[in-house]
């Protein structure tokens, strides 16, 4: 039969068969401390091994190196065709050079005209008096505008107002700023 302490343990719910508790006992590990220097170090070899994952490092064979070759051509064909390549190409440098040269000269030459206030000469086909009064309309309609509101432009009036004048000379006797 079953004893008085079994059947006491057994009311509690203590018939349990308790194993012996063994203590682990765990080393701890003393972490180094990472300098800022060694983190980055780790931070940037990871990241090297991160990009460098599908890239083959290894070297090529030898049957796949790109040779030069060394022969020397010592054809005097080839060293005269290579010449007369030169020579073309340079001769086509020296006509370029020579019509730019050409167009700096006719482009200064407006620019001195312009400077000078001989002004624009319009080849068109409307007559000078319409093209005067337009103009002249635009000019005042530009100046009502600047006198009117102060300062307030987000242009700069006055320097349009001079460049017009400096393209068409005759508005500068409607100049009143």
């Amino acid at each position: 039969m079953a004893n008085k302490d079994d059947l006491i343990k057994l009311s509690k719910g203590d018939n349990k068969a308790k194993s012996p508790v063994v203590k682990k006992t765990v080393e701890k590990v003393i972490e180094k401390k990472i300098t800022p220097a060694e983190e980055r170090d780790i931070k940037t070899k990871a990241k090297v091994a991160e990009l460098l994952q599908d890239v083959d490092l290894e070297p090529k064979k030898d049957e796949e190196l790109l040779e030069i070759n060394t022969e020397s051509k010592g054809d005097v064909e080839w060293l005269g065709e290579q010449v007369s390549k030169l020579s073309e190409e340079n001769e086509r440098l020296r006509s370029e050079a020579a019509l730019a040269k050409e167009d700096y000269g006719k482009l200064f030459e407006d620019f001195q005209k312009l400077k000078k206030g001989d002004g624009i000469v319009l080849t068109n086909t409307i007559d000078d008096s319409t093209l005067k009064a337009k103009i002249t309309q635009l000019f005042g309609e530009i100046q009502a505008n600047y006198l009117a509101m102060g300062r307030n432009f987000v242009i700069v009036p006055a320097a349009f107002l001079n460049r017009l004048i400096l393209f068409f000379p005759f508005l500068g006797g409607e100049k009143k700023f």
